[in-house]
C-alpha cells in the first residue's frame, strides 16, 4: 500500500466518526524528507500541539518504519489555520522553466 493509503487508514481511527480530514505531502525542501500536513475541523477546541501530538502518536505506533522514515514532520491545522497559513506562504507550484524566444538576430 502507498503511504497515503496507510496514513488515510490510521487516521480514520482516531479523528472521530463524521469528521472530514485532507493530507497533504509537502516536501521539506531536502533530502527525501516530507512534511505530513493533516487539514481536520476535529479537535479545533484543542491546542495545536496536542493535536499533532495525537496524529504523531497514532502515527508512530500504527505505519511501517520505511513510512516514518520519510516524514519529517507532522502538522495537524483546522481549515481557517490552514487558509491564514496559504496566505503567508501563498500556494505551492511547481517551478515554471522560462524560456525565451530567440529573435533571428540572436537578440
Amino acid at each position: 500500500m502507498s503511504a497515503t493509503t496507510n496514513v488515510n487508514k490510521v487516521l480514520r481511527q482516531i479523528i472521530p466518526r463524521g469528521q472530514r480530514f485532507r493530507v497533504t505531502w509537502e516536501p521539506a525542501g531536502f533530502s527525501k524528507y516530507q512534511v505530513l500536513r493533516v487539514v481536520t475541523p476535529a479537535w479545533k477546541t484543542r491546542p495545536r500541539f496536542e493535536r499533532i501530538l495525537k496524529v504523531q502518536k497514532a502515527i508512530d505506533a500504527r505505519l511501517p518504519p520505511k513510512v516514518l522514515d520519510r516524514i519529517l514532520r507532522v502538522s495537524v491545522l483546522t481549515a481557517d489555520e490552514y487558509r491564514r497559513w496559504l496566505g503567508i506562504v501563498g500556494p505551492r507550484r511547481l517551478h515554471r522553466v522560462v524560456r525565451r524566444r530567440r529573435s533571428a538576430n540572436g537578440k
